[in-house]
């Protein structure tokens, strides 16, 4: 009887640990717009992230600045009220040049991160 207990207390605690895996990730990027290294004809009016999880809209934050490092994103970025995955912040009239993205998120879980990309307009 005590094996039964002893293996039915070890499955039970491996499920849990395999259940709980997703529960304690990080929110990354799924897909960036523009991409990360982009070269543009032109200038996009707004710059996307899509993350892999839904994130918390008080702390999450998206800025873009000019290569002499001046903001051109209009206020910090927003994420969708529709779909809690993506962070946008609008653009003002771009110049040709490199411009770097910053965002800084945290997800529904708590967790918190961070991280940068470039692109380029021609």
């Amino acid at each position: 009887m005590d094996k039964c207990v002893s293996w039915q207390r070890s499955a039970l605690f491996s499920l849990l640990l395999m259940c709980s895996g997703g529960a304690f990730a990080h929110a990354m990027p799924a897909q960036n717009t523009p991409a990360a290294g982009a070269v543009l004809a032109q200038a996009p009016a707004t710059v996307v992230i899509r993350f892999d999880s839904e994130l918390e809209p008080l702390f999450s934050r998206l800025i873009v600045k000019d290569d002499a490092g001046k903001q051109v994103s209009k206020g910090n970025g927003k994420v969708d009220p529709a779909n809690p995955t993506l962070l946008t912040a609008e653009l003002g009239k771009q110049q040709r040049g490199v411009y770097h993205v910053y965002w800084s998120v945290v997800a529904r879980d708590g967790h918190r991160t961070q991280g940068d990309y470039r692109f380029t307009v021609k």
